[in-house]
C-alpha cells in the first residue's frame, strides 16, 4: 500500500527545495556555472586524451612505412598520416619505382602534393589509393549501418580524369557527382596556373571528421597527364610530372618491418637517393608517451579545478543554511520534520551537482572533436 503521506510530503519538500533556489536564483546560477565549468574540463580532456589515441592506434595499424625525401621522421609521418605540418620535399616516382619493387610489399601507394582547387589541397595517387579510401568509408557507413548513397565506384584505370571530394566541400561549394572542376599549380595559384584539363567528380566521401573531408583526391595517372600539357612554357612548382611527395607502404608480413626498413634505406644509398623510411607504429608510440604525459596534467589540473568548484559550492551552501535559520524554523513550527528538513539540505545541492555534470558531459562531448583537432595541431606543433 502507498504511504500517501510520504507522497505527499516529498513533493512538498521537493517543491520547496525549487523554490529556494528559485529564490536564491543569481547564487543557484553562479554555483551550477562554477560547477559545470569544472565538470566541463574534466570530461574534455578524457575525450581529448580518448580521441588522441584512438586516432594514433588506428592509424599506426594501417601504416608500416612511409617513403620520401629525407626529412625528419615525425613530421613526415604527422604530415601523411593527419596533414600537420609542410609537405616534404617531391621526388620522382620513376626513381622509386625500383626500390618498392620487393616482394615483401603487399602494397606501395604513392601521395603527390602541389595542386589546389580554390585554395583547396588536390591530392593525387594511385587507383589502389582511391580504392582503399573509397572502402575504408565504405566499412565506416556499414559499421554505422548507414546506405552510401554518395559514392559511385568507376573505373579509374579506364578514366583517370576523375576526382573524389570531401563532404565539406560538397557541402561548401555545393558541388555533386558529375560536376567538372579544374586545378591548378601552387597553393595560391593565379588564373594562368590552371589546368586546362577537366576533372569529374565521380564521388563524394561521407563525413569522417578527418582531414580527408576537406581535400580533392584524383588519380596520379590523371595529375600527371594534366602537368604534362601544361609543362610547355609554363613555370612550375615541380620538377617531374611524376613528382610525388611520399610512398605509404604497407608489408604482408610486419616481423619484417626492421629488415625492410634497412633494406630501402641502403639500396636508395646505392642508387644516390637519400630517403627517409619512417615507421609510423614508432613514431606514433613515442607521440603517444607525450600526449598521454600532456593529458594526465591537464586532467590534474580539470580534477584540481573541480575540487576547488566543490569546495566553493559546499561553502556557499554552508553560508545558506545559515542565513536560512528562520526558514528552518518556520518549517518546524508549520510540522515539518527534522528528516525532511535535512532531505531538503541535501538535495539542494545534489540537484546542482547532478545539472553541473549533465551540463558539463553534453558541452564537453560536443566541443572534444574540435578540441583535440586544436590539441594536436595548434598546441603540440607549436
Amino acid at each position: 500500500m502507498v504511504n500517501v503521506n510520504w507522497l505527499s510530503n516529498t513533493k512538498i519538500t521537493f517543491h520547496h527545495v525549487m523554490k529556494s533556489m528559485a529564490y536564491r536564483k543569481k547564487n543557484t546560477v553562479a554555483m551550477l556555472a562554477v560547477l559545470s565549468f569544472g565538470f566541463y574540463l574534466f570530461f574534455l580532456f578524457q575525450n581529448i586524451k580518448g580521441q588522441l589515441i584512438e586516432n594514433i592506434n588506428q592509424y599506426s595499424l594501417k601504416h608500416d612505412l612511409i617513403i620520401s625525401m629525407e626529412t625528419a621522421h615525425l613530421p613526415l609521418v604527422l604530415f601523411s598520416l593527419f596533414q600537420i605540418g609542410s609537405s616534404p620535399p617531391a621526388i620522382s616516382q620513376s626513381h622509386l619505382d625500383e626500390l618498392i619493387n620487393h616482394p615483401e610489399i603487399e602494397y606501395a601507394i604513392p601521395y603527390a602534393y602541389g595542386e589546389t582547387h580554390r585554395g583547396i589541397t588536390v591530392i593525387g595517387t594511385s587507383p589502389e589509393g582511391i580504392e582503399q579510401l573509397i572502402q575504408q568509408h565504405t566499412n565506416e557507413l556499414e559499421r554505422e549501418n548507414k546506405l552510401n548513397d554518395h559514392t559511385e565506384t568507376v573505373s579509374l584505370r579506364d578514366n583517370p580524369m576523375t576526382a573524389y571530394i570531401g563532404a565539406n566541400i560538397a557541402k561548401h561549394l555545393g558541388y555533386k557527382i558529375n560536376d567538372q572542376i579544374t586545378i591548378a599549380d601552387g597553393s595560391e595559384p593565379i588564373l594562368e596556373q590552371e589546368y586546362p584539363e577537366l576533372f569529374t567528380i565521380a564521388g563524394i566521401l561521407p563525413r569522417l571528421n578527418t582531414h580527408q573531408d576537406d581535400v580533392i583526391f584524383v588519380p596520379l595517372d590523371g595529375l600527371i597527364t594534366a602537368r604534362q600539357r601544361y609543362a610547355g612554357g609554363h613555370a612550375t612548382s615541380w620538377l617531374s610530372p611524376d613528382d610525388i611527395s611520399y610512398i605509404d607502404i604497407k608489408l604482408r608480413d610486419r616481423m619484417a618491418l626492421l629488415a625492410m626498413e634497412q633494406t630501402l634505406t641502403q639500396s636508395a644509398a646505392q642508387r644516390g637517393l637519400n630517403i627517409t623510411a619512417a615507421m609510423p607504429a614508432k613514431e606514433l608510440g613515442t607521440l603517444y608517451s607525450y600526449l598521454n604525459k600532456a593529458a594526465m596534467s591537464l586532467i590534474s589540473m580539470s580534477m584540481v579545478t573541480l575540487g576547488l568548484c566543490l569546495i566553493t559550492l559546499f561553502y556557499a551552501l554552508t553560508r545558506n543554511i545559515q542565513e536560512r535559520k528562520q526558514e528552518i524554523l518556520l518549517y518546524r513550527t508549520l510540522g515539518m520534520s527534522q528528516s525532511y528538513i535535512n532531505i531538503m539540505a541535501v538535495l539542494e545541492p545534489l540537484l546542482i551537482i547532478s545539472g553541473a555534470l549533465l551540463l558539463g558531459f553534453v558541452s564537453s562531448d560536443l566541443s572534444s572533436i574540435h578540441a583535440s583537432e586544436f590539441f594536436m595541431v595548434k598546441w603540440l606543433m607549436n
